[in-house]
């Protein structure tokens, strides 16, 4: 008697097939861009050269100066708080949005009168610039908080809304008929075919507004003044505290740096069917 494993497969003449390939199990994989890295510390120690000992002026502090005064700040505690104040703005802004966005573009994307008939609306309000309607929002909603939400999420709406409707309208034809003709309903035509066939375009949406997104809440505290990091940089500059200044713009480089992380990683655990080039494959 011949004992096959129960991983092979048995053919009809009793033989045993050769074994299915296992598919490796994904493991986590941080990569450091090292020609990134070495560039950034390379741009950091010419900085630091050329103001130790060409450009000399209280207004243009060295980059080692910088770095101390945000160690400093980040140990003091009040560059944390306005951070997580930015942070808060960003991410109601850009969930109101993203909510917003997809389920607007999914009804535009599935029909094309209701396209038709918001069009006009549409093509008025979107290349209106969202800097320039601060104003007209703290009329209305006052200064504080709910304007930076409030802008914030306008400007985060268009890339998600227009990824969302390119990508439902794209959406296969035959793969929404034969699920109709499935007897699946609208809402699980819409939930197993349209979403998964935008999902991509979606998710770049997304990653685009995410630093719209924070543009605009940073924008909406300069000129407000009502915290966060924005408001940070504004009292620095106005207490000509240089070298904290320019501390609070490197945190503002580094949120949007770490928030871009965020996004990329949620989508590759969202989305794990898009395909990256880089890998050679389906992840």
């Amino acid at each position: 008697m011949t004992l096959v494993s129960e991983k092979n497969e048995v053919r009809p003449d009793g033989a045993a097939a050769a074994p299915t390939p296992r598919r490796p199990a994904r493991k986590f994989r941080f990569r450091v861009n090292l020609r990134g890295l070495a560039f950034a510390v390379g741009l950091v120690l010419a900085l630091e050269a050329l103001t130790t000992w060409y450009v000399r002026s209280a207004y243009v502090p060295r980059p080692s100066e910088v770095f101390a005064a945000l160690y400093a700040e980040l140990l003091r505690g009040d560059l944390i708080r306005d951070a997580g104040q930015t942070l808060q703005t960003f991410s109601l802004g850009l969930l109101f949005a993203t909510v917003a966005a997809i389920a607007a573009g999914v009804v535009l994307g599935s029909s094309p009168r209701i396209f038709s008939a918001f069009k006009l609306i549409i093509e008025f309000l979107r290349p209106l610039p969202s800097v320039a309607l601060i104003p007209f929002a703290i009329l209305i909603l006052g200064v504080g908080g709910t304007t930076g939400v409030a802008m914030t999420a306008y400007a985060a709406f268009w890339p998600i809304l227009f990824n969302t409707y390119y990508g439902v309208r794209d959406a296969d034809p035959v793969a929404v008929d034969t699920a109709r003709n499935f007897g699946l309903s609208r809402p699980a035509v819409l939930r197993r075919v349209l979403l998964p066939s935008a999902a991509t375009n979606i998710a770049a949406g997304i990653r685009i507004s995410a630093a719209i997104a924070l543009i605009l809440a940073i924008t909406v505290e300069i000129i407000t003044s009502s915290g966060g990091l924005g408001y940070y940089i504004v009292r620095m500059q106005t207490a000509t505290r240089t070298e904290d200044m320019y501390a609070g713009v490197v945190a503002v480089g580094i949120l949007g740096y770490v928030i871009n992380l965020a996004v990329a990683a949620l989508e590759r655990k969202v989305v794990f069917w898009k395909t990256d080039v880089r890998d050679g494959g389906a992840r």
